[in-house]
């Protein structure tokens, strides 16, 4: 029994139990990733699967030849029988056929292989169930020192949060909660603040179920973006999707700053100034002045009353209780009303506006057609992408001298990505990059991506790897440099080239590319780490980072 407690202690020291109040947001790719960190950072980890209903074995690709899914029997005692090495200091525990009913409940295993788990690693992730069934999921939070709750920014992610957390308090957990904002965009919208998880699960539920958060130990633990190389549906990734999808944060960014200029040029009410401008960056389309400010009124007035603000918000409150919606002055509403019929009737804003719809459509179209292996846009779509983007290059050339150097220096990056967006209608371009994909037979014979080949040429940094691509690059890069000649010269906007008093700026235009390359061919492997150009990327390590020393303290403790 004294044996019994001291593994299970140091099991406890050592592991990481990660849950979710609910499916779809992420979890294993959240484990999967820490557990790849941790390796990398030459930790002895073991990833237990825990969860029925995901399949570690599957996201990382490991092939059937492998005998990675094949079902256990009772007869697996030995510890071996149930680990397979995934990479170096890196096992995954428990990758049994999830389509087949266990023998042994997850629990049992855990505790008949506790001596192994104690002994064999250096740090523990156990991917739970989504959900809080007590047998599966709560009985292992006493084995824990710390619990990540994985969420997304919407209401009922967080209340499906918020629930899991009251019920693993009523089993008499006491492990340091940590919440994980996972493809986190920040968008606070009437009624729903993204980063106030406790408070958006107490107004969504009724009141004998809310829950006092204060009574456990509860941290935001990380803000992770949104990126597209967690998309797994993009199991063959697309140069044309990726490349859109990088214009398109492009545009967006493009519209938060216009938007900033006009708004900064009006002499805004101090407090309501940043929410007047989040509403507009949400709501960059305005077809009638009075109407929008409606709802802007409205939109103000619902987050003043569920928010708390500080002092300046109190006399919005007044008025808002004094005058039903009536937030602003009456010279405020005069000079917001002035505003939106500025953005209304700016053409820049609306040149941008146009251009990001288009793209949205452009991407959808790609994802709708099947994720065919670097699919090209249909003709139709690429044209109208065409127009649009070249009228706003040249838009954006000739006024450059009157904006912020965001915007210069946005203008550029867009002026590259549409150089690469032209160039990829490109067979020989194309193929040149799909020879850099590494592929297997799958069981039928066919020829299919090689994800887990891929995974292992990022986490090992292989030198073959690195050499390929390098020659890679030294492959395309003069032929992108001929082709941004191109698009220059045929819309006249050299005046958007990065320069320095030497000329053009090829480093610059070598590391974007080496970084769209990096990341696009990567895409779709549901892995977040060894890129270090995103910031998802170094969201993710810097939160994981802050993990190994919790447990560090934990350990001196």
């Amino acid at each position: 029994m004294k044996n019994q407690d001291n593994s299970l202690e140091l099991i406890k020291q050592k592991s990481i139990a990660v849950a979710s109040g609910k499916g779809g947001v992420g979890k294993t790719t959240t484990c999967v990733n820490l557990a790849i960190y941790f390796a990398r950072k030459g930790l002895n980890t073991g990833l237990l699967d825990l969860d029925p209903l995901s399949n570690v074995a599957t996201l990382l690709d490991l092939s059937e030849s492998e005998d990675i899914i094949k079902p256990r029997t009772s007869e697996d005692d030995d510890f071996e029988a149930n680990k397979r090495k995934v990479l170096p200091n890196l096992d995954l525990i428990f990758p049994e056929s999830k389509l087949n009913i266990k023998e042994t409940k997850a629990y049992d295993k855990f505790l008949k292989f506790k001596d192994a788990l104690s002994s064999l690693y250096d740090i523990l992730i156990l991917d739970l169930p989504a959900g809080s069934l007590y047998e599966e999921n709560l009985i292992f939070l006493q084995h824990a020192g710390k619990v990540i709750i994985v969420t997304n920014d919407e209401p009922t992610s967080h209340t499906a949060s918020g629930y899991y957390i009251k019920k693993a308090y009523e089993s008499g957990s006491t492990a340091n909660f940590l919440i994980w904002h996972n493809k986190y965009e920040g968008i606070t919208v009437a009624g729903f603040d993204p980063g106030d998880l406790a408070g958006n699960y107490n107004k969504n539920v009724a009141e004998e179920d809310q829950f006092d958060f204060s009574l456990l130990n509860i941290k935001d633990a990380a803000f992770i973006p949104k990126d597209p190389a967690m998309d797994l549906l993009q199991s063959n990734p697309s140069l044309s999707v990726n490349i859109l999808a990088q214009m398109n944060e492009r545009l967006d960014f493009l519209i938060e700053q216009r938007i900033d200029e006009i708004c900064y040029a009006s002499p805004l009410p101090p407090r309501a100034g940043s929410l007047i401008r989040h509403y507009l960056h949400l709501n960059p389309y305005i077809r009638d002045a009075e109407q929008c400010f409606k709802k802007l009124s409205e939109y103000i007035f619902v987050l003043l009353n569920t928010r708390i603000l500080s002092e300046a918000g109190s006399k919005y409150h007044a008025s808002i209780i004094d005058g039903g919606l009536e937030v602003f002055t009456g010279k405020e509403k005069d000079t917001i009303i002035g505003l939106l019929k500025r953005v209304e009737n700016d053409g820049l804003l609306g040149e941008l506006v146009k251009c990001s719809a288009q793209v949205k459509i452009a991407v959808d179209d790609l994802d709708n057609s099947g994720r065919l292996f670097f699919t090209s846009p249909n003709t139709s779509s690429r044209k109208i992408v065409d127009k649009r983007i070249s009228i706003l290059l040249r838009k954006l050339h000739s006024e450059r001298n009157n904006h912020n150097s965001y915007i210069k220096s946005t203008s550029g990056l867009l002026l590259f990505d549409f150089s690469l967006y032209k160039l990829f209608s490109s067979k020989t371009v194309t193929e040149l990059i799909t020879g850099y994909i590494p592929v297997r037979k799958n069981s039928r014979g066919e020829n299919i991506r090689d994800k887990h080949s891929q995974i292992l040429q990022l986490v090992k940094e292989e030198e073959k790897y690195k050499k390929n691509y390098l020659k890679l690059i030294d492959t395309l890069f003069p032929v992108v440099l001929r082709q941004l000649a191109t698009v220059v010269e045929t819309f006249n906007t050299a005046g958007l080239l990065f320069r320095s008093p030497k000329g053009i700026q090829k480093d610059v235009y070598l590391k974007l590319l080496s970084a769209f390359l990096h990341n696009s061919v990567n895409s779709g492997l549901g892995i977040i780490v060894g890129f270090p150009f995103r910031p998802a990327s170094a969201a993710f390590e810097k939160s994981a980072e802050r993990l190994l020393d919790l447990n560090k303290e934990n350990s001196r403790s």
